[in-house]
C-alpha cells in the first residue's frame, strides 16, 4: 500500500457486547442497528467532507470462536451474514455506497468470548496468545498495534463494560497512540428487546462442530470487492486451522483462485472492471486485515512471480511467521488448483455455487484423490427483514459487482453494458 493511499485512509473500531443466542437478522438488529446506523453516518460525513475513506473494524464477541481444531461453522458463518446484511441494510437506508466519495469500508472482526474462569484484567496475561487471527482474545484485540485512531461503543451497562475492559488491556507501550485515538459512544435509540423463542433455532446450539483443515481454498472473481466477498473470504479463513503452539513444524495454508482478466472480457460494464492485479490486492488486504492484527503485517516474504509453476499464470504467495501461507493464483476455469494440488482437504463456496464443488470432487474421483470436505456460505438477503420491494432491490445492488460497475458508469456517463454478468467461479 502506498503511502498516498495510506493519507487517505481512517481507521476505526466499533466494539459492540455479545450477540443474542438467536441469532436471527431481526435480533441482531435490535440490538445492533440504531448503533452501527450513528457511527456508519458519522464515518460517511466524514469520508464525504475530507475525501479520506473510512475503515470501520466492527469487533464481537463470538461464544463458539475457539483456537481448538474443530468450528461450530453453522453458528459462526450465520452470526457474520446477519452482521454483513444488517451493515448492507442501513448502508441502504442512508445512502452509503461503495466507490463513492462517502465510503465506509467494514470490516467485521470476531474474538472469543471472554472466559469468566481467568482473568482478563491485565495486558500480561496476552503474553501466550497469538496476535494472529481470525481466532483471537480480547486481550489480544486490546493489545494490538493497529492504529486505530477512533474508538466508538455502545452508551449502555454491556458496551460500557466491554469499552473499559478493552482500554484496561491495552498495552502499555501503545500509550502515545491511545492518547491520540478519539473514543466516541452511541446511545440506542431504545432497549433491545430480543425474542427469546426458538432460542436454538440458529442460536448456541445450532450446528455439531466440524473439523478445521490445514489446507484450504476458495476461489472467484472478487470484481470491486463488496461485503458478500468479505463473509466468504472470512468463512474461509476460519475454516482454515488456527495458529499452532510455538515450536511447531505444522504448516497451513489458503489458496485463492482469482479468476483471469480474459475470462472477464464479455463482462457487463467491463469498462469497469477491474484488472486481475487490483482485485488481487484488494482480497489480499482483506484477508491480511482479517487475519493478522498487528500493523504493519508480519510477513516473511511476498512471492510476485508472474510464471508459477512453467505456465502464464499469475501468483502472489505471502508466508506469515505464524507458519501459514496465502497463495492468490490466477485461473482460467472453474477448478484452478482443486484439481492440481492433491494437499488441499476443503473448499469454501457460496450456496449457489454448491454444484460446482461436487463437480470438483468428481474430477479428485478420477485421479483417485480424496474429495474436498464442502463448506457452503449462504448469500446475504434482504428478505428476513421485510424490506421493500425498493429496499431489497438497493440492497442486492450493494453485493454485486455487476451493479456496482453500472453504478460507476451511471455517474461517469461510460456505461457499457457488454454480455455477461457476473458468476463466480467455485
Amino acid at each position: 500500500m502506498s503511502s498516498q493511499t495510506e493519507l487517505l485512509q481512517s481507521l476505526w473500531l466499533l466494539l459492540l457486547p455479545a450477540p443474542p443466542l438467536d441469532i436471527t437478522l431481526s435480533n441482531v438488529k435490535d440490538i445492533y442497528a440504531s448503533t452501527i446506523s450513528q457511527v456508519l453516518q458519522k464515518a460517511a460525513e466524514i469520508s464525504a467532507s475530507s475525501s479520506i475513506v473510512t475503515i470501520l473494524d466492527v469487533a464481537l464477541p463470538c461464544p463458539k470462536i475457539s483456537t481448538s481444531k474443530t468450528h461450530h461453522y453453522a453458528y459462526t458463518q450465520n452470526l457474520l451474514r446477519q452482521m454483513y446484511s444488517l451493515v448492507c441494510l442501513q448502508c441502504t437506508e442512508h445512502s452509503i455506497d461503495v466507490r463513492y466519495c462517502n465510503d465506509v469500508d467494514v470490516r467485521v472482526l470476531l474474538f472469543q468470548s471472554p472466559d469468566p474462569a481467568r482473568s482478563e484484567t491485565s495486558p500480561d496475561s496476552v503474553e501466550n496468545s497469538p496476535f494472529v487471527g481470525p481466532m483471537v482474545t480480547l486481550q489480544r484485540l486490546a493489545s494490538c498495534a493497529r492504529p486505530w485512531q477512533r474508538l466508538c461503543a455502545m452508551d449502555n451497562d454491556g458496551g460500557e463494560v466491554l469499552l473499559q475492559t478493552f482500554l484496561r488491556l491495552r498495552n502499555p507501550s501503545l500509550e502515545d497512540a491511545r492518547d491520540k485515538v478519539v473514543i466516541e459512544r452511541f446511545i440506542p435509540e431504545r432497549s433491545p428487546h430480543v425474542s427469546s423463542s426458538n432460542r436454538t433455532r440458529n442460536g448456541i446450539d445450532n450446528g455439531k462442530p466440524r473439523a478445521c483443515h490445514d489446507a484450504v481454498a476458495v476461489g472467484g472473481t472478487f470484481d470491486h470487492l463488496h461485503i458478500g466477498h468479505k463473509l466468504l473470504l472470512s468463512m474461509t479463513a476460519l475454516v482454515t486451522s488456527p495458529v499452532i503452539p510455538t515450536g511447531s513444524t505444522q504448516r497451513r495454508s489458503i489458496t485463492v483462485g482469482i479468476t483471469g482478466d480474459r475470462l472477464l472480457e464479455n463482462k457487463k460494464y467491463r469498462e469497469h472492471l477491474q484488472d486481475w492485479r487490483q482485485r488481487q490486492s484488494a482480497v489480499q488486504a482483506f484477508l491480511s486485515a482479517f487475519l493478522v492484527l498487528d500493523a504493519p503485517p508480519q510477513r516473511i516474504s511476498t512471492d510476485n512471480s508472474d510464471d508459477r509453476k512453467g505456465t502464464q499464470e499469475r501468483a502472489v504467495k505471502d508466508s506469515w511467521s505464524s507458519g501459514l501461507t496465502i497463495e492468490y493464483v490466477e485461473i482460467f476455469d472453474a477448478f484452478g488448483p482443486t484439481i492440481t494440488d492433491e494437499s488441499i482437504t476443503a473448499l469454501v463456496l457460496s450456496r449457489e455455487t454448491r454444484a460446482g464443488g461436487e463437480t470438483v470432487n468428481e474430477k479428485r474421483a478420477e485421479k483417485g484423490w480424496p474429495a474436498l470436505d464442502i463448506f457452503e456460505v449462504d448469500v446475504l438477503d434482504a428478505s428476513e427483514d421485510d424490506a421493500s420491494s425498493e429496499e431489497a432491490h438497493d440492497f442486492q445492488n450493494k453485493i454485486s459487482s455487476t451493479q456496482i460497475r453500472r453504478r460507476l458508469g451511471d455517474r461517469s456517463g461510460t456505461a457499457d453494458q457488454g454480455q455477461s454478468s457476473d458468476v463466480d467461479v467455485v
